[in-house]
């Protein structure tokens, strides 16, 4: 490594140690709305199990229902860190003779 190299090297190391607690901050940030969004989707998930239940429908019966695996629907209920497309939240809530509903609120940080 040439003298230039190197000191290109070492003010890049400079730069993103300087940058660390900036970065570190954000992710912090990131992390707490992604916990929210998560939560937001495991409340729906519960009341979507708590309403199959209800009607009384297996999973067995689910899959022949949705067209989704038994398994699938399995971890879709109980993942610790669901994820699910809108579409097989529909496709469970139809299943159960549900519809979901959706509605725009202010009051979010950007």
């Amino acid at each position: 490594m040439t003298d230039d190299e190197r000191a290109a090297f070492e003010q890049a190391v400079a730069e993103e140690q300087a940058a660390k607690a900036e970065n570190v901050a954000a992710s912090g940030d990131a992390a707490m709305r992604l916990r929210a969004e998560a939560a937001i989707a495991m409340q729906l998930i519960a009341l979507l199990k708590t309403e199959r239940e209800a009607a009384g429908v297996s999973l067995s019966e689910m899959e022949t229902r949705t067209g989704m695996q038994k398994s699938a629907l399995s971890r879709l209920e109980n993942s610790a860190a669901p994820n699910p497309m809108l579409s097989t939240l529909q496709r469970y809530a139809a299943a159960i003779g549900k519809r979901l509903d959706f509605a725009i609120e202010s009051g979010c940080d950007p």
